[in-house]
């Protein structure tokens, strides 16, 4: 097999195949799983929660409405700066995640 040869955007330099690199070398799809793995967990709760609320099922969908609720329960806060206070700052961020779900859903129903 021949290599192929590349024209680079310098004045006559030629680059072969083997030598580009599409990212940067060495680093991968960096993915930080202590925090990935409490979120995911989190959002399976409340979105459990906002389907006992307005209905539903399926692990999956629990999993996806409340991932998509915290994203949403994020933005209301950071938006209008309203805020449920509970005293304590997970079941703040929790209380929020399910009021975005409960949108999350309500949403995807009146769309469907």
């Amino acid at each position: 097999m021949t290599t192929r040869t590349r024209r680079s955007r310098g004045p006559d330099r030629i680059v072969e195949d083997d030598k580009v690199e599409v990212l940067p070398p060495g680093r991968g799809l960096a993915l930080d799983w202590p925090r990935v793995i409490p979120t995911v967990l989190l959002g399976t709760a409340t979105g459990f929660v906002a389907s006992l609320v307005v209905g539903g099922g399926g692990l999956l969908r629990h999993a996806v409405v409340g991932v998509l609720g915290m994203l949403v329960g994020q933005g209301l806060t950071r938006l209008t700066g309203w805020r449920l206070r509970t005293g304590y700052p997970i079941l703040d961020e929790a209380a929020m995640a399910v009021l975005g779900a409960i949108l999350v859903v309500l949403l995807a129903r009146f769309i469907a």
